[in-house]
């Protein structure tokens, strides 16, 4: 089967994301909440950063952070795929700061070119009209 022939639902089983509530960039990690616990996912933990604008160039659109873990709370990327964890940003200013964070906390290599082209003029490398199709081909870049 190609690899364009992917269902949705095997991009999930491979791609599996958590959304951050309230996402917030600190010294040593991502703060965020879960069931109102705040919470730390440090940068030691990332092993790959990326950013896609998602959504209409006329419409509706979003800013999204994808950032693939590993961990205790993480399978192991080539045993069940990749444990991800995703928030997201107006497009703009606000993009623009998360972004120069990660470029600046994370390691060279862990932060993608989508990363670095965000936080330098705010504009997203990459563009998917839908979540679906960012997923898919993220999956694909990565196992390519």
């Amino acid at each position: 089967m190609s690899p364009w022939q992917l269902k949705p639902s095997e991009v999930r089983a491979r791609y599996r994301t958590t959304l951050l509530h309230n996402a917030v960039p600190m010294e040593d990690g991502i703060a965020h909440t879960v069931d109102g616990e705040l919470l730390l996912l440090t940068w030691d933990r990332v092993q790959r950063a990326l950013t896609a604008e998602i959504g209409e160039p006329e419409g509706v659109r979003t800013i999204v952070f994808d950032l693939i873990i590993s961990g205790t709370d993480a399978e192991s990327p080539s045993d069940t795929g990749y444990d991800v964890r995703r928030f997201n940003a107006d497009p703009g200013e606000d993009a623009m700061e998360l972004a120069r964070v990660l470029d600046d906390r994370l390691e060279p290599e862990v932060a993608t070119a989508s990363i670095k082209s965000v936080a330098t003029d705010g504009i997203a490398s990459r563009w998917y009209p839908d979540i679906e199709a960012f997923e898919l081909d993220t999956v694909l870049s990565i196992e390519d």
